[in-house]
């Protein structure tokens, strides 16, 4: 709150240079004690002004939650609210000691958070295997098709902001037999999407597109921020969620750093207290609900779903860079806590809906299940074809004894439900054109990847009933690309579930440590 910031420190500034009893003494009553002496004693004085200045200022930069003070004195202390505790339970969470255990269920599914934890504990290292693969390291990606939006500021040409490229000899033909000029065929282009698509789909055996490897180019920080960054997701919250728009800062908008805000100023990473009764409060004083801005209780549940499916997707990226956060003093890349806090703290419901995003693609796949389980994945790698024949039934297995999960046959009914989809699935589509506004190459690489891959999930769910996934397939329309993004995404979903409890550990050893070093402080008895 920089208002009050400057003000307490102009005030205090104020206070000293007044008050203080020296410094309203007349020098010429004084008696003379030489110039030397007089120097002396007025820098003595000055320097005394401006220390309470900034002893001032430093108190009031710190948030009056953590000095256990109240920021309105007028006003009772309130409990942190439900969204709050659920993240503060998250990070205070233990293994085996059942320490604000996150109870419940996830909302708008039939599956509790443990229930989801676990599922995770079962499919994390199979998945991991099976995105290492030829078959599921391979996509091709229009990462240059222009801005149709708004006027883009540029790209980031940094290092880690740049798409590697793979080699067309490392890709099986048959993958790319129909390359061909889109613009060849004139006024009869080839259709972006269909139908039951819910995002732009850019078939991989024609047009436009750059094969790249996923494993090679992996998601993490890559130093783009500023409004670019946060101009995309502004763009899918305030113009494609129905309304339904959260606050957002920079801090919580791009994929890059945290540490410069949009007007180039300073925002350093917040640090989480040690105290355990200290982190609710401490969360509160982040949260989007102090600004005022919740999700309202009426919103359809078709909406609902589309919001959430978007919040996960965005705390899912901002915790992968915040797993993979490049230290700039070590010259490593290692798990930022306070990035996470920063992110993710001051968005508590973003961390409930990556959770919900877990749930939708587990359901998805469920549905898919005989249809994946028969899907040609032969590359000619004879050690990764045999891999994913070994893998692909694990995870199957995992997701099937999870049972009911999420009943997609509860949405879009009613007399308005045909035209409720119809404009589900364009608000989702215009998000596929909102990640070609991203200016850094490897942001836009996993920001239409995983657009691709949850709108894949939503095509298995609403466009086809059950029984188009038995039998012989017919009706079916699904490119390799969305079988590569669907199962990509759900391991990128893993991999935040798995940095959840990385983080918590993280904490918990903070926790530790402080309160070691106050046991340590105490006398002998």
């Amino acid at each position: 709150m920089p208002k009050k910031r400057s003000s307490a420190a102009r005030s205090a500034a104020r206070t000293a240079h007044v008050t203080s009893p020296a410094l309203a003494l007349d020098t010429d009553q004084q008696p003379d004690v030489g110039p030397a002496k007089r120097q002396w004693l007025w820098t003595t004085l000055r320097v005394a002004a401006l220390a309470a200045a900034a002893a001032t200022a430093y108190i009031a930069r710190d948030s009056p939650h953590v000095l256990g003070l109240s920021s309105r004195s007028e006003d009772p202390p309130k409990s942190p609210s439900q969204n709050i505790g659920f993240m503060a339970q998250v990070l205070q969470k233990s293994q085996g000691q059942n320490i604000c255990k996150p109870e419940g269920f996830v909302s708008d599914t039939y599956s509790d958070f443990d229930s989801v934890e676990a599922l995770n504990h079962r499919v994390a290292r199979p998945l991991d295997k099976l995105v290492h693969t030829k078959f599921f390291r391979t996509l091709k990606v229009d990462l240059y098709k222009p801005c149709q939006l708004w006027r883009t500021e540029g790209s980031c040409f940094q290092r880690d902001c740049i798409v590697q490229p793979l080699d067309a000899s490392n890709v099986p033909a048959a993958w790319c037999a129909e390359t061909v000029d889109q613009n060849s065929f004139g006024p009869f282009l080839r259709p972006e999407y269909t139908d039951k698509d819910f995002a732009i789909v850019n078939d991989e055996t024609y047009g436009d597109g750059l094969w790249v490897d996923l494993v090679e180019n992996p998601e993490r920080f890559t130093g783009y921020a500023g409004a670019g960054a946060n101009a995309v997701w502004m763009s899918i919250y305030q113009d494609n969620c129905f309304g339904v728009a959260p606050y957002l800062q920079d801090t919580a908008g791009g994929w890059g750093s945290q540490l410069v805000n949009i007007d180039g100023k300073s925002m350093p990473f917040v640090q989480p207290p040690h105290k355990r009764r200290e982190l609710a409060p401490f969360l509160e004083n982040l949260a989007e609900e102090d600004r005022g801005v919740t999700l309202p209780a009426d919103v359809p549940r078709e909406y609902r779903v589309f919001y959430r499916a978007i919040s996960g997707l965005h705390a899912s990226v901002s915790t992968h860079i915040c797993a993979e956060y490049f230290n700039a003093t070590s010259e490593q890349w290692e798990p930022n806590l306070g990035c996470f806090i920063s992110r993710i703290g001051a968005f508590p419901d973003r961390l409930q809906n990556m959770y919900f995003n877990f749930v939708l693609l587990t359901r998805a796949i469920q549905k898919m299940e005989p249809y994946i389980a028969s899907y040609d994945y032969t590359t000619g790698v004879v050690k990764d074809d045999r891999a994913v024949q070994r893998l692909i039934p694990k995870v199957l297995k995992a997701v099937r004894k999870a049972g009911l999960v999420f009943d997609d046959s509860e949405l879009f009914l009613g007399s308005d439900g045909h035209e409720l989809k119809a404009e589900f699935k364009e608000n989702f589509r215009n998000i596929s054109r909102i990640m070609d506004c991203t200016g850094c190459e490897k942001c836009r690489l996993w920001g239409k990847t995983q657009t691709l891959g949850l709108a894949t999930a939503l095509k298995a769910l609403f466009s086809y009933p059950d029984r188009a996934f038995r039998g012989r397939f017919t009706s079916l329309d699904f490119k390799r690309n969305e079988v590569v993004a669907l199962i990509t995404t759900y391991f990128q979903f893993s991999r935040s579930l798995d940095a959840i409890e990385m983080f918590r550990g993280m904490y918990q050893n903070i926790v530790t440590d402080w309160r070691a070093s106050q046991a340590s402080q105490l006398p002998d008895k």
